[in-house]
């Protein structure tokens, strides 16, 4: 029950970290604590909580010269965890996490190990301690899955009060050392190697200084259009889905000429060839009917709302029946309760974002909203 409050925290230090994972060697981990910088052990992630303190010990040791210790103060009744993001996938098919753990009238303490995004996570009742004990090995083993892997975090934590040691941590993957373990190379998605508009978006939405007018007027609603159908594509098509296009980069690419067209049978002609072009829609034979009297169900009055000829509504309409299966490029569930958004470009290095790039960001965000808000986050 108490690694269902690990996990979010994990996912926090996640989302603090930027999502970004760079390889490097595994010869520098830390997993002893023996590398110091500015007094604590450097390569952790390490965010107190109030009423813990969290410091190196040079005295209750199991070897070496430091130890790691986690201490409540006063009342504590919350969480404190230290984290350690392992440098890269590996490939095979169990990696295990052990170390040495001492403990002091604790309520409960742990090690824990998360494979994520929701492919695995360590159980309380694996490594959980309550009380006092003396240095104690306990050790995690997880399964593998480097296909569906982006980050590996290790760690310990203490819930409730009292004082917590962790010292002399280990990975290994079945059974061979992490600094010699083998790393997965991932085949990149085709949309990882479009970085045509890593920068800029290159777009300029010509808006005139009179919102009211009628080009504006249809500049917007047709921009209001075409951000929910990015959307929808984004999370159904099958081709998107599996992370063939860089979506974000296709709608760069029709912005220009969508702009343009003002009418809307030629609006509607350019929207359904954008689509054809990303291919024939797969049959889905396990895609379901929504029931009409669901409680939750998707949102696709959209559709209606908006005048587009038939042809483009059934073209809509088909997507939908026949919509993407399996691990989806942009979103993922961790533990089928929590939507994670992956894959999104962050677009650092723009300067001063343009008009496409916050246009992008409006769309984003609206779709995210509208296909994932009643999932519980």
């Amino acid at each position: 029950m108490r690694t269902k409050v690990f996990l979010p925290v994990f996912i926090i230090f996640l989302l603090a970290a930027g999502c970004i994972q760079t390889k490097k060697t595994e010869s520098g981990l830390n997993l002893g604590f023996e590398i110091v910088e500015n007094g604590m052990p450097k390569g952790w992630m390490i965010y107190k909580n109030s009423g813990y303190s969290v410091f190196l010990d040079s005295i209750n040791v199991k070897s070496g010269k430091y130890s790691l210790a986690i201490q409540s103060i006063g009342d504590a009744a919350g969480v404190q965890p230290i984290l350690f993001v392992l440098p890269n996938n590996y490939a095979g098919e169990k990696i295990t996490f052990s170390g040495y753990v001492k403990t002091e009238n604790v309520d409960s303490a742990e090690l824990a190990m998360t494979i994520y995004p929701g492919v695995a996570q360590s159980e309380t009742r694996e490594t959980s301690i309550t009380g006092t004990t003396d240095w104690k090995k306990y050790a995690i083993t997880l399964e593998l899955h480097p296909e569906k892997t982006r980050q590996i975090f290790i760690g310990a934590v203490l819930n409730g009060k009292g004082k917590m040691w962790v010292d002399d941590l280990q990975v290994t993957i079945d059974g061979v050392d992490i600094k010699d373990a083998k790393i997965y190379e991932a085949k990149p998605f085709p949309a990882e190697l479009d970085r045509e508009f890593n920068i800029h978006s290159n777009v300029s939405i010509p808006l005139s200084k009179n919102p009211t007018s009628n080009e504006d007027t249809t500049l917007i609603v047709n921009l209001e259009l075409l951000g929910k159908l990015w959307g929808f594509l984004k999370y159904h098509h099958p081709a998107v889905g599996k992370g063939n296009y860089n979506w974000d980069n296709e709608l760069f690419r029709i912005l220009p000429e969508y702009m343009q067209s003002t009418e809307s049978a030629r609006r509607d002609e350019l929207l359904l060839r954008w689509i054809e072009q990303y291919g024939e829609i797969p049959e889905c034979k396990t895609c379901k009917e929504t029931d009409p009297d669901a409680v939750l169900k998707p949102d696709m009055s959209w559709i209606e709302n908006f005048q587009m000829n038939t042809m483009l509504k059934d073209k809509i309409k088909e997507i939908y029946q026949n919509r993407h299966q399996g691990t989806q490029y942009y979103v993922q569930a961790i533990h089928k309760t929590r939507p994670l958004f992956l894959n999104e470009n962050s677009y650092s290095h723009s300067s001063f974002p343009d008009t496409g790039l916050r246009l992008l960001s409006l769309y984003r965000y609206w779709n995210m909203i509208h296909y994932f808000h009643h999932i519980n986050i």
